[in-house]
């Protein structure tokens, strides 16, 4: 280390303003964090990544209003304005349907429109309507139309011709497939067609339901609060050696205030290059947060902006921290001429003002736990503030709970030479073990709360589960296949490459017919009848018939006698409301011959239940007004691409054609499922960086302590003994802070379930994987501190000149 320059200590060396010193000590130090050679550029190298890393989080957190906001722009513009019921068309009006499917593993959105005027509304994202056969694609769709991967893709498309392509404003996120389709054949207003003014109805802002609001808040602070924790930790890699650079100020005359100044001036340098790293880091990771999609919400990178208030507000924060943190770390540090006044053994630390941060915390949550949560801006902020209090005190009672441990176990003398050195060391420097562990207990602490009440509100929030199903379902909508061409249909999709079985059958609703013809054939105290019309060999898939030949109907009762007509009974065959007071429906009776059967579990999920199957001859489907023809295919398993195939056959026969794979179940891609895998990525990320804290200070450690390795080795100690020390001495800091982080997890998850009246789930698995991931970190650190270990213990060591 190369020698200081001799400190003034003249009366006119200490004069000036008191900012005038903290800018030149400042400096100074400053100056000895890039200056101090290849370990000292090494530790503001490590300092300037931890920092990083917290920052990069932080501005990520900061951003997500923007880019909330900027998404939820683009969804609103997309919306369409209807116009007014029973208007007709005017040169400013379009009509405009959805035509949805899917490719692979991707939703692909499109509309067909048809303009009705030369000052028709213009979609966003495009200049103009798109004339009949023409095609405006998204940027993302195009380029899979134009590759081998789109092959199955294009042939949905007969004849497509591109004519411009949608705009960043008209798209969710840059990977989505969505297609504007001009046509002429949209007759008008109808179950799936909508008449339109414009583009981008008013709606209020976005809006979650509380839970959802609450899952949100507390997995931002379990997220951010071990940040914090971490950012406090990073400043001080290094703390040691630094601390007898400040000796050596001492020896040339510097006093105490002003070695604390110059130790902060190192930590605020460490600081502002982590936040440059930190810059870096999160344009970084802007690019892979456009694949990132929230319901119909999605992101471009440009969206991923941080707010500007927030951003001054880090950029102040972290250098501030620095030097709050070194600070109040350096107040139980003495710096001499002759050395640091370090190895003494700690005193007793107070207890009396930590359990005061989880106390403030339980105080503010409690009043939400006993009346229930209802998201305001004051509740959000109690929540915050509550949920962070409790966390944060889990880091404040660490240190506490690690010294009376140590001081119980080495009153003990029990254990052998490996796990006496292991205490004796923590003794020693227990505060630098619990600040690195600190971050793992709030992180833990923090995953297992959100990890309790996602689990306990997910049955609340999530929609009704689509069974899992082998049968694959097409749909059309009313009105697009005449009953007389559904055999067409059926045909042309048992035709489609690996389609092994077909069953087509025609629904509709019907009701009871208890009013006179001529006034109001729907009676609004009753509930519809289900109606499946198909031949034998399909209804036997939806119920046990028995017996069945053309002309039989059965009735499929679910423990409910009105669900079902009964045998003699007169139904309505038209129950749309979309008919005037005159219209006359047909009637139909229920034959006095119909059999009650049991519904299959293995139909398809739509058509369970209760309802009224019949035969062909016992029910013409054209006396229907309103219908839909549909099938449930089963595919060949060996054939992954008979989906797509499947597709494109319906869509060849007209894009108002949906189908529905069942086969498996449900996606759960939504806002809950998102905020429990990427707080579990977080917590994992978080134990991993953690580690790489705890590696750093048990190498410098060893650093510190050459000269007694060496002499133990001289005297003939074995290496597995010392080996097994640093494994003792990095277990029990974990240990504890885990078996601390659990408690106050299940305690924090406990208040948070009763706050959203949920029930008690632990994710047993999710915890039994964070405590493993510790334990990982535990023999990683081993693992990689022992080739040092090694180096150290040579009789080298004690040679002195």
């Amino acid at each position: 280390m190369s020698v200081p320059v001799p400190y003034d200590r003249t009366a006119a060396g200490r004069r000036g303003p008191k900012a005038v010193l903290w800018c030149r000590d400042l400096a100074m130090g400053a100056r000895f964090a890039v200056t101090g050679g290849r370990k000292g550029l090494l530790r503001t190298a490590l300092t300037a990544l931890g920092v990083g890393l917290g920052v990069a989080v932080l501005l990520l957190a900061a951003a997500i209003p923007n880019a909330m906001n900027a998404a939820y722009a683009r969804d609103q513009a997309r919306s369409t304005v209807p116009a007014a019921g029973g208007s007709g068309p005017t040169d400013r009006t379009l009509l405009i349907t959805t035509e949805d499917s899917g490719y692979r593993d991707q939703p692909v959105h499109g509309r067909a429109v048809q303009a009705e005027g030369p000052h028709a509304p213009v979609p966003p994202g495009l200049s103009r309507v798109p004339a009949p056969g023409e095609t405006a694609v998204s940027p993302a769709l195009a380029d899979l139309l134009a590759s081998p991967e789109g092959t199955l893709l294009k042939a949905r498309f007969p004849g497509l011709r591109i004519g411009e392509r949608i705009s960043d404003a008209g798209l969710a996120h840059p990977g989505e497939l969505l297609f504007y389709e001009g046509t002429d054949a949209l007759g008008g207003p109808g179950e799936d067609i909508e008449r339109i003014t414009g583009f981008g109805e008013r709606r209020d802002g976005f809006r979650s339901s509380p839970l959802v609001v609450l899952a949100i808040l507390v997995g931002c602070v379990a997220l951010l609060a071990p940040v914090a924790v971490f950012i406090a930790t990073a400043v001080r890699f290094g703390g040691e050696r630094r601390d007898r650079r400040l000796a050596a100020l001492r020896l040339v005359g510097a006093d105490r205030a002003t070695t604390r100044r110059i130790a902060a001036g190192e930590a605020v340098a460490g600081a502002l290059l982590g936040l440059l790293t930190g810059t870096a880091l999160f344009l970084a990771v802007r690019l892979p947060l456009s694949t990132v999609t929230l319901g119909s919400l999605g992101f471009f990178p440009s969206d991923v902006v941080p707010d500007a208030a927030l951003t001054a507000f880090i950029a102040l924060a972290v250098p501030g921290c620095a030097v709050g943190v070194t600070l109040f770390a350096m107040r139980r540090v003495t710096v001499e001429p002759l050395g640091v006044i370090r190895t003494a053994p700690q005193p007793c630390r107070r207890l009396w003002w930590r359990p005061l941060l989880p106390a403030g915390g339980v105080a503010l949550l409690l009043p939400q736990a006993i009346g229930g949560f209802h998201s305001s801006d004051a509740a959000n902020i109690q929540v915050m503030l509550g949920t962070a209090l409790l966390l944060l005190g889990v880091a404040a009672l660490l240190p506490w709970l690690l010294g009376v441990a140590v001081a119980r176990l080495g009153r003990s003398g029990r254990g052998g030479p490996s796990w006496q050195l292991a205490v004796r060391r923590l003794g020693l420097s227990g505060t630098t073990a619990a600040r690195s562990v600190s971050g793992i207990t709030v992180a833990v602490a923090g995953a297992i709360a959100v990890q309790l009440l996602l689990a306990g509100i997910d049955g609340k929030l999530s929609a009704e589960p689509v069974p899992h199903s082998p049968w694959t379902t097409v749909l059309a909508r009313d009105g697009v296949i005449p009953a007389a061409r559904a055999h067409e249909m059926y045909a042309r999709l048992a035709a489609a490459d690996g389609v092994r079985t077909t069953h087509g059958l025609i629904t509709a609703q019907v009701g009871p017919a208890r009013t006179p013809f001529g006034t109001d054939p729907r009676d609004p105290d009753s509930e519809p009848y289900p109606l499946t019309v198909a031949d034998c060999a399909t209804l036997r898939e939806l119920a046990r018939l028995g017996s069945c030949s053309d002309g039989d109907v059965f009735l499929v009762r679910d423990g409910d006698d009105e669900a079902v007509p009964h045998p003699g009974e007169r139904l309505a065959l038209d129950r749309s409301a979309g008919h005037g007071a005159h219209h006359r429906p047909a009637a139909w009776t229920v034959p006095a011959t119909a059999r009650h059967v049991a519904a299959r579990d293995s139909a398809p999920p739509w058509l369970t239940g209760p309802g009224l199957l019949a035969t062909p001859k016992a029910l013409d489907a054209a006396r229907l007004d309103h219908f839909h023809v549909g099938a449930f295919l089963r595919l060949a398993p060996d054939s992954p691409d008979a989906i797509e195939h499947l597709r494109t056959a319906a869509a060849r026969i007209d894009h108002g054609i949906d189908l529905v794979d069942f086969e498996d179940g449900a996606s759960d891609d939504g806002i809950l499922s998102l905020t429990r895998h990427g707080l579990t990525a977080g917590a994992h990320a978080v134990l991993l960086l953690i580690g790489c804290g705890l590696l750093l200070t048990t190498l410098e450690q060893l650093h510190d302590r050459a000269r007694l390795l060496a002499a133990l080795d001289a005297f003939g100690t074995p290496r597995a003994t010392l080996a097994r020390s640093i494994l003792w001495q990095t277990a029990v800091p974990v240990a504890l802070g885990l078996t601390l982080a659990l408690a106050c997890g299940l305690s924090l998850g406990c208040l948070l379930l009763h706050m959203a009246n949920g029930p008690l789930q632990p994710d047993w698995p999710a915890v039994l994987t964070l405590t493993g991931t510790a334990a990982v970190v535990i023999l990683g650190v081993t693992a990689l501190s022992l080739p040092l270990l090694w180096r150290l213990m040579r009789p080298e060591g004690l040679r002195t000149e």
